[in-house]
């Protein structure tokens, strides 16, 4: 994958129609940095895993952050916290895109403007991965040591123009994982209840149908990894995303009542932006439900 990350980075040096090249072996490299960070990539033992040995794992997500524009904790911390409460109503989830119809309607009036405004899907599928991806690291010393290095190596190689390329590239790349992200847990028929962390159970229903199976083109499925089998993901996070699709298919059978995301249900999906308590479903605001804008 990094052979073909760097090649991509060659052929966009020669042509920016190499563009997409560039952004799918991104998407992909970003796959196993998440693999890496939940300790699965490289084969490690439950009983090391439980004693916090990562092995190569940790090593290889330390060696690919500006590659794929996040630092190593900041992921595995966050990225495990959003797997431990997730779809659990009682727990806060930062890595939620959207809140509750009820709290919205408590807000006052100006945060309900900002929040409409703000959750417009063309205007918050762009801001937020520049804040998620490029803005809320910049702090982080060793991480933007080695961003600087890379995009330093970057200009050496293809001078300033290749620097804008490989950025605007990484801009695709945080859309397109914000979107993907959204998809994978803001859609019908969603799960976000209030559970006891405690009953596992409850935890496993939340994991499993609180997460979506997306459908990908199968020429992009080298490129995703896996991850689209994110209800198997979220029950099971030990398993690695070039495992996932295998495990589905082997046992299909007990996931026939996970929630199935096509084409048109994930481009609806985008413009969901509230989740209503009543009806236990995600809605899109009245103007995108009005023009057929909600799945």
């Amino acid at each position: 994958t990094i052979i073909g990350y760097l090649a991509s980075i060659y052929a966009f040096k020669k042509s920016k129609y190499f563009l997409p090249l560039f952004i799918f072996f991104t998407i992909r490299l970003f796959i196993i940095f998440h693999d890496c960070c939940h300790n699965n990539f490289f084969k490690v033992t439950e009983k090391q895993h439980n004693s916090g040995i990562r092995g190569y794992n940790k090593i290889m997500a330390q060696i690919i952050e500006p590659l794929v524009m996040f630092d190593e904790f900041s992921w595995k911390t966050g990225h495990n916290h959003h797997h431990k409460v997730h779809g659990n109503k009682s727990e806060f989830d930062i890595t939620k895109t959207v809140i509750t119809l009820d709290e919205y309607k408590h807000l006052p009036i100006y945060k309900k403007i900002l929040y409409r405004i703000l959750r417009t899907p063309i205007i918050y599928f762009n801001i937020a991965p520049i804040y998620i991806f490029f803005i809320q690291h910049i702090f982080k010393p060793i991480y933007l040591l080695k961003c600087i290095i890379f995009y330093y190596l970057i200009f050496k190689f293809g001078n300033i123009d290749l620097v804008k390329k490989v950025f605007i590239g990484q801009l695709f790349v945080g859309v397109i994982g914000t979107i993907l992200f959204h998809l994978q847990h803001q859609v019908n028929t969603g799960y976000w209840e209030e559970y006891d962390t405690r009953d596992k159970l409850s935890y496993d229903i939340a994991q499993l149908h609180g997460a979506s199976m997306l459908q990908v083109p199968r020429f992009l499925k080298w490129a995703t990894f896996g991850i689209e089998y994110h209800h198997i993901h979220h029950l099971t996070p030990r398993i690695p995303g070039y495992n996932l699709q295998k495990c589905h298919e082997d046992n299909e059978y007990l996931f026939n009542k996970i929630t199935k995301v096509g084409y048109k249900q994930a481009f609806k999906s985008i413009f969901h932006s509230l989740y209503d308590e009543n009806e236990k479903r995600y809605v899109s605001f009245w103007i995108d439900k009005c023009l057929g804008l909600e799945a």
